[in-house]
């Protein structure tokens, strides 16, 4: 029987952010450039067409039906704590705001 279990990889965040499809209660938005009502079936951004590589669901427990389609649906779409992205996200713009010390 399989399971969805969680596993870490190092991603660079900026190509990331750049494939990115953000999907919360009710419409994903797109991280590249902020576009909002993306539907979860599309594999690209209808406003700046950044392919969709990766997906963060800002409330895994309450999309997890979701979630099962995703993986079944499409395999090579790859997902991403959402939480994790928001503090890697806010560290790199940190960095650049503040510059290496």
């Amino acid at each position: 029987m399989s399971q969805l279990i969680r596993t870490y990889k190092k991603y660079d965040v900026n190509e990331v952010k750049a494939h990115l499809m953000i999907y919360g209660d009710l419409a994903a938005q797109c991280a590249n450039c902020s576009e909002l009502n993306v539907k979860l079936d599309m594999h690209q951004c209808p406003h700046c067409k950044t392919e969709y590589k990766y997906i963060a669901f800002r409330n895994v427990l309450t999309n997890m039906p979701k979630l099962h389609k995703i993986v079944e649906q499409r395999p090579s779409l790859q997902i991403i704590d959402h939480d994790d992205y928001k503090r890697h996200i806010g560290a790199s713009k940190a960095q650049e705001l503040f510059g290496d010390k």
